[in-house]
C-alpha cells in the first residue's frame, strides 16, 4: 500500500469556486484553512465558541491540509485557532453550496516507494478514466457491525443508536471516550443520558423518555448528521451497482474500497448511474441490492427523511495531471511522487490513487488487459 498523509502537508486540497467573492452582498464569504480538523467538527466548534454559524460548500478530510469556503450572515475579519485560520474574503448574495464548487485542486506526496516510475505510469493511465467510487471518507458512520444508516433502513433503530452513541474511534478525545462509556453503561436510562449528552442529542433522549420509539427518536436527529448517515448508504449501494456494471463490462482487476472488493478498470466510456431514491425507477434498479442487504422497504418516513436520487458519473478523469519523481527525505533510500491534479466536486483523489495502485499490481502480476494503449 502506498503511503499518503504521512504529514498533513503531504495531502493538500483546495476548493476552486465558480465565482469570485464580490465587494458587497448579503452573506460574508470566508476562506477556511485547516489541518487536523474535519469540516463539520471545525464549524461546530466555531459555532459553539464564537457564536458564528458558517455554511460550507464541501466536506474536507481531517487528515490533510485543506482550503475551502463558507458563508455566514455574521461578519468577522479573522477567526484563528490551533490548526485553523478563517478569513473574510468578500461577500455574496446567497448562501454557498456544493454546486458552487468548480473543482478541487490536489497536491499529494506519495512516499516510501521502491518503484516510483511504475506507479507514475499507472497514474498516467488511470487519469484518462477511473471508476468514480466513493471512498472511505464517505463512510464515517460505519462500525465493525456495519453502516448505521443501513441498520435504520432495516428498522433496527435501537441497535443503530446504541452503536452510534458508543462506538469508540481512534480520533475520539478522552472526554468523548468517557461520555461513550457512560452511555454504554447507562443505556436505557434515558433521563440520565439526556442530562449528560451534548445539546444536539438531548431531543433524541427526551423523545425516548416520553415515547420510547427509536425510529421516531432518530427523526429528532440534527438534519445535517442524519443526512450524512443515510447518504453513506446511498454511496455504498452506488459503489456496489457500479462494480456490477464494470464486471458486466469485463473488468478483471479489483480495488479495495471501504472494505469491499470492487471491480476496477479504466475506460474512456462515459455513462451515469443514479443513486438510490424513493422513486419507483430507482427502487427497481436497486431492488436486488436491497434484497441482498435484508431490506424489505426503506424506513425513511419514520425518520422524517426523503432519499433524493442523483445521477453520478461512472468514470471520471483528472485534469492537469503533473507528476514529479523525488527523493523521499522521510524514508532514506526510497523515492516519492509529487502529484498535482484537479477533480470535479464529489470525486475522490484517494480512489484515483487506489485504482492506479491496483492497475500497477495487476500489470506486475502479468494479468492481461492493461497493455499500453488499451482501455483495460
Amino acid at each position: 500500500m502506498v503511503k499518503i498523509k504521512v504529514r498533513p502537508e503531504d495531502f493538500i486540497v483546495r476548493e476552486k469556486l465558480k465565482f469570485n467573492p464580490a465587494k458587497k452582498g448579503k452573506y460574508v464569504v470566508y476562506r477556511i484553512e485547516k489541518r487536523g480538523w474535519g469540516t463539520l467538527e471545525l464549524l461546530s466548534y466555531i459555532k459553539l465558541k464564537y457564536r458564528v454559524e458558517i455554511k460550507h460548500a464541501g466536506l474536507k478530510d481531517k487528515n490533510a491540509f485543506t482550503v475551502q469556503y463558507g458563508t455566514s450572515l455574521q461578519d468577522y475579519p479573522v477567526i484563528k485557532g490551533d490548526g485553523f485560520l478563517i478569513q473574510k474574503v468578500g461577500y455574496w448574495w446567497v448562501d454557498i453550496g456544493p454546486s458552487d464548487i468548480e473543482e478541487n485542486l490536489f497536491t499529494i506526496r506519495i512516499r516510501d516507494l521502491e518503484d516510483a516510475e511504475s506507479l507514475a505510469v499507472a497514474l498516467e493511465k488511470a487519469s484518462v478514466g477511473f471508476p468514480n467510487y466513493f471512498d472511505e471518507q464517505r463512510f464515517g458512520s460505519r462500525t465493525s457491525e456495519g453502516l448505521i444508516g443501513e441498520m435504520l433502513l432495516r428498522g433496527e433503530g435501537e441497535r443503530a443508536l446504541f452503536l452510534y452513541m458508543t462506538n469508540l474511534r481512534s480520533s475520539d478525545t478522552s472526554e468523548i471516550k468517557e461520555l461513550k462509556k457512560f452511555v454504554r453503561s447507562h443505556w436505557r436510562q434515558w433521563e440520565a443520558l439526556e442530562k449528560v449528552v451534548p445539546p444536539v442529542y438531548k431531543p433524541i433522549f427526551r423523545s425516548l423518555k416520553e415515547e420510547g420509539d427509536f425510529l421516531k427518536a432518530w427523526g429528532r436527529f440534527p438534519r445535517s448528521l442524519l443526512s450524512i448517515i443515510l447518504s453513506a448508504v446511498q454511496s455504498y449501494y452506488w459503489n456496489i451497482l457500479l462494480s456490477r456494471r464494470l464486471e458486466d463490462m469485463g473488468a478483471r482487476c479489483f480495488v479495495r474500497i471501504a472494505g469491499d472488493r470492487l471491480a476496477c478498470t479504466i475506460s474512456r466510456e462515459r455513462f451515469t448511474l443514479p443513486t438510490l431514491g424513493n422513486d419507483e425507477a430507482s427502487l427497481k434498479l436497486y431492488r436486488w441490492i436491497l434484497q441482498e442487504r435484508g431490506i424489505e422497504r426503506l424506513r425513511v418516513k419514520e425518520l422524517d427523511f426523503k432519499f433524493r436520487s442523483k445521477e453520478r458519473e461512472g468514470f471520471v478523469d483528472t485534469k492537469d495531471l503533473k507528476i514529479q519523481v523525488l527523493p523521499d527525505e522521510l524514508y532514506p533510500g526510497k523515492k516519492s511522487l509529487l502529484v498535482n491534479f484537479a477533480l470535479p466536486p464529489g470525486s475522490y483523489a484517494t480512489t484515483f490513487l487506489k485504482v492506479a495502485e491496483a492497475l500497477g499490481k495487476n500489470k506486475k502480476a502479468g494479468l492481461p488487459g492493461f497493455e499500453p494503449g488499451s482501455d483495460g
